[in-house]
């Protein structure tokens, strides 16, 4: 009964915080495949919170799961976010803004 109660009240579930979840990629994809076929929430219910990690932006695109993506921005130029963000030294805004384009292009989802 309390395992039917939890089914119909999650309805969607978003990876984030206590670390970057693009930085541990195959964990948090095997717990989307996970959260999808176990609990039965649509990979389309389920997103994932990024800083932008690039490289992991353009492969969770090509990899055809329907996951809905958030970047958190925490500033909108290069000179603030390399404050906040030492990644963005890595992978600026012009980067991120490419990978995003491609994600958008690549699923036809939208970002948050």
């Amino acid at each position: 009964m309390l395992l039917r109660m939890v089914y119909s009240i999650v309805h969607f579930h978003i990876l984030s915080g206590m670390g970057e979840p693009l930085n541990n990629y195959k964990n948090v994809m095997d717990a989307v495949r996970r959260i999808n076929s176990s609990l039965g929430i649509g990979s389309r219910r389920i997103t994932i919170s990024t800083v932008g990690i690039v490289p992991r932006i353009k492969q969770l695109a090509e990899s055809g799961i329907q996951v809905s993506l958030a970047i958190s921005l925490h500033a909108a130029n290069d000179r603030a976010r390399n404050k906040i963000l030492p990644v963005n030294r890595k992978y600026p805004l012009s980067e991120l803004i490419s990978a995003c384009l491609f994600y958008t292009q690549k699923t036809n989802r939208r970002i948050t």
